[in-house]
């Protein structure tokens, strides 16, 4: 009785395996590069993905570009990924659910831009689900 039981819980399980998703936490402050003025002291969160087709979302967010502030305009609603290798590199603002082909394991980078990346303050989940 009880394999039968195991094996009914393993048989329900088996649809979700396929819906695995990644996570990557991106730092308002430490994720940032300045693009103008002085250069930032930020570096990108760099990871690696498989090669294939997924969809890249921002799933929480709470970075400010001023001290906590979300309003006015200071709320960082997009996150850079930008990927590739030798002369064949691509980039992309995830700012909604976005598919993204990965054609071949290499480095990726996420970062945010702003003016001034040392009073950004929050967090955001850059959330990575394979697509069907």
């Amino acid at each position: 009785m009880r394999t039968k039981i195991a094996a009914a819980w393993l048989a329900a399980l088996v649809p979700f395996a396929s819906l695995a998703s990644t996570s990557i936490q991106i730092d308002a402050r430490q994720n940032c590069l300045a693009v103008f003025g002085k250069v930032s002291s930020g570096a990108s969160a760099t990871f690696q993905l498989a090669p294939g087709r997924y969809v890249v979302s921002i799933a929480s967010n709470n970075m400010s570009c001023s001290g906590g502030s979300l309003t006015n305009g200071c709320l960082i609603d997009t996150v850079i990924l930008q990927g590739g290798n030798g002369n064949s590199h691509w980039g992309v603002a995830i700012k909604r659910p976005t598919v993204v082909d990965i054609p071949d394991t290499s480095l990726l980078f996420a970062y945010v831009s702003d003016d001034v990346c040392s009073d950004n303050t929050g967090q955001a989940t850059l959330l990575i689900q394979t697509a069907y």
